[in-house]
């Protein structure tokens, strides 16, 4: 068989590549992958390295000046409100094709449970996305699947709560897991995404090195070996083939900037006494290591260079103008993008929040470890492991794009995606599969 029948994309969130070059870790599942597959050593992501961008890049092959998911957190200039594409709180829509529109079009099926960028994404056959509001599961989780997911007794009615809180993410991705269980059974589809966080949320929490973050990877790599169980119980192991990254590495953080509490000093935004904000002449969404930062109506017209030089002397700190954009793969700033007027790009061990009170400071976690960084930073890169039909044995690649992953499924699926900025991963592929 040369190419597959099923091919899963699994993204385990924050699985930096340095985990796959430790030979203290005990992931058995991943390393039988490696074993009888190809890898990629560094896995490049995108700007900002952050997990919304990153995933709309996976599925499109483009960078976010296409598909238009600039951050996790971004600012709609006409609402004049932050849009948390996190949780998919909001409605917006990948911007250009994605996989599953292309099998779609072909009449094909794709399932996804806890993919980001699906809500309302009607090409998605078998859809959980990731929320983190059970009334968001509740009404845009696909039927009849979620009604099959109670009848078998899963803990559905939990899914918001555990993947609202980091500590209860092992229970998520068991969730999601024994979901993607059950798709496998019963509602069978063409591609699979799946996409597991506890590895993320750990990294944040405890470090990069932490036992905390050890034992979530080998939590992960035991769910990985439960999906090759099943695989295996259905029969239809050699007929998949398994595309498991990470979104983006990991850094460990000591320092942090809040961004909006620096506009409040330059008298940009105004809070109240009760917190709340009552003026804003410009703001900063923070984005781990990477920020954007708005000027707005109303702003003298020296604001955009007053801030460049405000924030060019923060330690480290690099401040891009909209004449850099292209090059970090960001589009122009104007009335109707959330794209920032300013870019800005920490150094490996400084993280930004846009909290502008106090208070808001107090009840944010601090982090220690972060990512969104640019991704020529070493450690932002993540790992990549891909075994199965169509995947040439034995290749090791130095490096590869993320923009790579989606014409890379693509040719294993037999779908075109005319629109990637990058070629598919051709030296980890069956030779039988280089020419479409």
């Amino acid at each position: 068989m040369v190419a597959p029948d099923l091919v899963v994309m699994l993204s385990i969130d924050g699985l930096a590549a340095t985990f796959l070059d430790d030979p203290t870790l005990e992931v058995p599942a991943l390393q039988s992958l490696v074993a009888r597959g190809a890898r990629a050593r560094r896995l490049v992501p995108i700007f900002p390295s952050v997990t919304w961008p990153c995933h709309a890049s996976i599925v499109t092959g483009v960078a976010p000046a296409r598909h238009g998911v600039l951050g996790n957190m971004v600012f709609d200039r006409t609402a004049g409100a932050p849009v948390e594409h996190f949780g998919d709180r909001t409605e917006v829509p990948i911007a250009v094709d994605t996989l599953w529109d292309r099998l779609h079009a072909r009449g094909e099926r794709t399932a996804g449970v806890c993919w980001p960028k699906t809500r309302g994404v009607t090409a998605v056959a078998d859809n959980i996305p990731e929320f983190y509001d059970q009334e968001l599961f509740e009404r845009h989780a696909s039927r009849p699947l979620w009604s099959e997911l109670a009848d078998r007794g899963l803990p559905i009615a939990r899914y918001g709560p555990w993947s609202a809180e980091h500590a209860l993410g092992p229970m998520q991705d068991w969730l999601t897991l024994e979901s993607a269980r059950h798709i496998l059974r019963v509602r069978p589809p063409r591609l699979l995404l799946l996409h597991f966080l506890t590895l993320d949320s750990f990294q944040h929490d405890y470090g990069t090195t932490s036992p905390e973050a050890r034992w979530a990877l080998t939590e992960m790599d035991r769910l990985v070996g439960r999906l090759l169980e099943t695989l295996e119980a259905l029969g239809r192991a050699e007929s998949t083939t398994l595309l498991v990254f990470g979104d983006h590495g990991f850094v460990d953080v000591h320092r942090i900037y809040h961004l909006n509490q620096i506009l409040c000093e330059e008298r940009l935004v105004e809070v109240d006494a009760g917190g709340t904000v009552t003026r804003r002449l410009a703001w900063a969404t923070g984005n781990g290591g990477a920020a954007h930062v708005y000027v707005l109506d109303g702003a003298p017209r020296t604001t955009r260079e007053r801030l460049s030089e405000r924030l060019s002397a923060l330690s480290g700190v690099e401040v891009f103008g909209p004449e850099r954009f292209p090059d970090l793969g960001l589009p122009a700033p104007g009335p109707g993008s959330t794209q920032g007027d300013l870019m800005l790009a920490a150094a490996a061990d400084v993280y930004f929040t846009g909290h502008a009170t106090a208070a808001a400071v107090a009840r944010a976690p601090a982090y220690r470890a972060a990512h969104g960084h640019l991704p020529g930073i070493e450690r932002m890169a993540a790992g990549l492991v891909m075994a199965g039909p169509g995947v040439a044995g034995g290749v090791k690649l130095e490096t590869a794009s993320m923009l790579s992953l989606a014409p890379t499924a693509a040719r294993l699926l037999r779908v075109e995606l005319p629109a990637a900025e990058a070629p598919p991963l051709l030296e980890a592929l069956d030779e039988r599969l280089h020419h479409g």
